[in-house]
């Protein structure tokens, strides 16, 4: 069956990474990525991480790197993948530092379970310790521990008030009411529990589904210039044990 999370353990994520720079004349970053509407024009506070000569080097880098890689159809924004030089690395640890940025990566890594037959707002989250880019394999590695979140306690009294009306019975309904307590025992264990299986497979999936959204809306810009803005993203997720 695979592996499943265990909640004694430390965990890596390993997260394949690519940068991509969009040449956009005149546009800036915030005009040209298509941002979800609760995060506003924040995508764009990259820009602060670099300024000056950085600003014109990051440009000349997509340029450098856009012989061999996918251009975009529109003559005015063209997408080109770019090598990390260790300029571009200092964009992404400086990024993978920002609020902006661990604030994301937190609502990624937390993940509702009630689609998955858990109670509701029961939900496994991503405790990191550590988050740091690797220039050997140019993968972001984040050191944690996974935690479930128990769902609110509401769940429990609904069925213990249930019990309660089912006591207050006559006795001469004592098997209705044996049959009532039996039918709430089996409420309360109808739903998957933290001592089920949490495959990582599926955590996987589900985490590298989620980067793939924040992919398409060029969410992560870790450094903007006049002509051009540098998007990070993740291309794949693996999850072993530290």
């Amino acid at each position: 069956m695979g592996a499943s999370i265990s909640f004694d353990s430390k965990y890596r994520l390993i997260l394949d990474t690519e940068v991509e720079c969009i040449s956009t004349n005149t546009l800036s970053a915030s005009a040209v990525s298509t941002k979800k509407p609760q995060h506003g024009n924040d995508g764009g506070s990259g820009s602060d991480s670099g300024s000056g000569s950085g600003s014109e080097s990051g440009s000349e880098s997509g340029s450098e790197s856009g012989s061999g890689s996918e251009s975009g159809s529109d003559d005015e924004n063209k997408t080109y993948t770019v090598k990390i030089t260790p300029e571009i690395t200092s964009y992404i640890r400086s990024y993978l530092r920002k609020n902006q940025f661990l604030d994301e990566f937190d609502l990624i890594t937390e993940i509702e379970l009630d689609r998955y037959n858990h109670a509701p707002d029961s939900a496994l989250v991503f405790n990191s310790d550590s988050i740091v880019f690797n220039t050997n394999n140019q993968t972001i590695e984040a050191i944690g521990e996974w935690e479930y979140l128990e769902p609110e306690k509401q769940v429990v009294s609904a069925s213990v008030n249930k019990k309660t009306k089912t006591k207050s019975k006559s006795k001469s309904r004592s098997r209705d009411r044996n049959d009532d307590d039996d039918d709430v025992h089996d409420e309360e264990h109808q739903y998957k529990t933290k001592d089920d299986q949490l495959p990582v497979s599926e955590i996987e999936g589900i985490l590298k589904e989620k980067f793939t959204q924040y992919n398409k809306t060029r969410e992560f810009v870790i450094h903007e210039s006049k002509n051009s803005f540098l998007v990070m993203r993740i291309t794949s997720v693996e999850i072993v044990k530290a």
